[in-house]
């Protein structure tokens, strides 16, 4: 029996702006695999398109079954066309491209052409993120999901009752629809079910409006503050997984601290796939200018474990270190870092809700054994890894156990377990805000969640709890952020 390489789409918190009512998909649908180490090409294509003068595309992909070759700017846009070079980042890479000369003549044509090499020959999904098209003047229009392509739209697919804003009203139409399938008119992702995607979709265009196709002004217009030449935005979600609301069994029974069990109810929210970087810290320390703050060390630059070295006036990881877990980071630190992301640590319950990927009662985030080939720990490896090199949970989050220890919002408390709240618990403060506007205050020691590429297989348990004052690194200790459902 073949392999099969699937073609799909995943249409969710997709925008695009074009005049027609454009389609854009990954052809071929579906593809024999070729043999390991051979190579495999899919193209980008756009029927029915009108007026296009610029793209940006995002691909995801199976990092088990194929690796990023390369991918090429096609023949739809005008001779003379530019394209940025991609940018790859993890299983996700994504080609910008645009023409100063003007808009495609051509209704239809190849957007760009993606090649991989065969990994492994195995099942697996290519998978076609995000796309944004855009005029000679960059006006945008959104994009929709229809029949598994991606349709440009003549309205917000948000704008669910027409009325030209995206307001509270549409978010009232997804919740009368919630658990309700077959397309119905919530569906705003269109995935065939209404659900919290649909509602976070609705809530991140909230105080947009929109414009009929062939009339007023262009949908989500504005230009850019570059001139136009580059038609994407920066997505505030990149690399960040939605983790859904719902009820989960928190805890174990390996250790007193661990207990009881109990079910914690916690609401949607996003998390950090990766664990952060040296070379994302340094670039906060540069902004920052400094690594200390009010008596408070962020980063122990200079101590010979630190991957972070202060040469020359500015910051920068050491070398190989670059994609590596930024260490002795305090949660001071920690918490600054996020706090200029936009972000924030999670709190410990939705460490282990996240950690888990949506299995329950398991050690680990895969199961209940562990070995070298799924997780850095143990120092089987002697010291950190680069993120994302061992296999993502169910949640598509990496180095949830081992690595380095992460950091969560609470104030550690052994037996808070036995009173905590079933909703959103968080120990230490009447609130995840009162925490934030807080922190620099905050001297009780803080929750750890994780393992490390030091410490053994128990400590990588997902229900494990470690604790330590917040000005305390190590070379095993680091991070990861959360950010709230806007």
């Amino acid at each position: 029996m073949k392999n099969i390489f699937v073609i799909c789409l995943l249409c969710f918190g997709i925008t695009a702006m074009s005049y027609g009512q454009a389609v854009v998909s990954i052809d071929p649908a579906e593809v024999a695999s070729p043999a390991v180490g051979g190579t495999l090409s899919v193209n980008i294509k756009i029927t029915n398109g009108t007026g296009v003068a610029g793209y940006d595309v995002t691909v995801g992909f199976d990092t088990s079954a194929l690796q990023y070759v390369e991918i090429k700017n096609a023949n739809y846009l005008p001779t003379g066309a530019f394209a940025a070079p991609p940018r790859v980042s993890g299983n996700r890479v994504t080609l910008a491209a645009t023409s100063l000369s003007g808009a495609a003549a051509a209704t239809s044509g190849t957007l760009a052409t993606l090649t991989f090499r065969v990994v492994t020959a195995k099942a697996s999904t290519i998978e076609l993120v995000e796309v944004i098209l855009s005029d000679s003047a960059a006006n945008e229009l959104p994009l929709t999901k229809r029949n598994g392509e991606v349709v440009v739209a003549a309205f917000l697919a948000t704008d669910l009752n027409k009325d030209g804003n995206v307001n509270v009203l549409d978010l009232t139409l997804v919740a009368r629809d919630l658990g309700k399938t077959g397309s119905p008119m919530g569906d705003v992702t269109g995935d065939g079910a209404v659900n919290v995607l649909d509602l976070v979709r609705v809530a991140q265009d909230l105080g947009k409006t929109t414009t009929p196709a062939g009339g007023g002004s262009p949908v989500g217009g504005g230009t850019p503050a570059n001139g136009g030449t580059t038609p994407p935005q920066s997505d505030p979600y990149e690399n960040m997984e939605l983790i859904p609301a719902g009820e989960f069994r928190m805890g174990s029974n390996e250790h007193d601290r661990e207990k009881p069990i109990h079910s914690v109810y916690v609401d949607a929210f996003y998390m950090d796939k990766y664990e952060v970087t040296n070379a994302e810290y340094a670039e906060f320390l540069n902004a920052k200018g400094k690594h200390t703050d009010a008596g408070q060390t962020w980063l122990a630059v200079g101590h010979e474990q630190a991957r972070i070295e202060y040469v020359n006036r500015a910051y920068r990881a050491k070398a190989g270190y670059e994609n590596h877990p930024v260490v002795m980071v305090s949660w001071y630190g920690a918490m600054a870092y996020a706090e200029w992301k936009g972000k924030r640590l999670p709190t410990e319950a939705e460490w282990e809700k996240a950690a888990r990927g949506g299995l329950s009662g398991l050690k680990y985030p895969w199961g209940n054994g562990i070995d070298s080939t799924r997780a850095n720990y143990n120092d089987h490896v002697k010291d950190t890894t680069a993120v994302g090199k061992y296999t993502a949970n169910g949640y598509g989050l990496f180095d949830m156990s081992g690595n380095v220890w992460e950091w969560c919002l609470d104030e550690y408390n052994a037996g808070f377990y036995a009173v905590s709240p079933s909703q959103n618990p968080v120990s230490g403060a009447n609130s995840i805000k009162w925490i934030l506007d807080n922190y620099t205050g905050v001297n009780t020691t803080r929750v750890l969640r994780g393992g490390s590429w030091y410490h053994n297989a128990p400590h990588a348990r997902v229900a494990y709890r470690n604790h330590n004052p917040p000005t305390r690194t190590y070379n095993f200790y680091g991070f990861r952020c959360a950010r709230a459902v806007q």
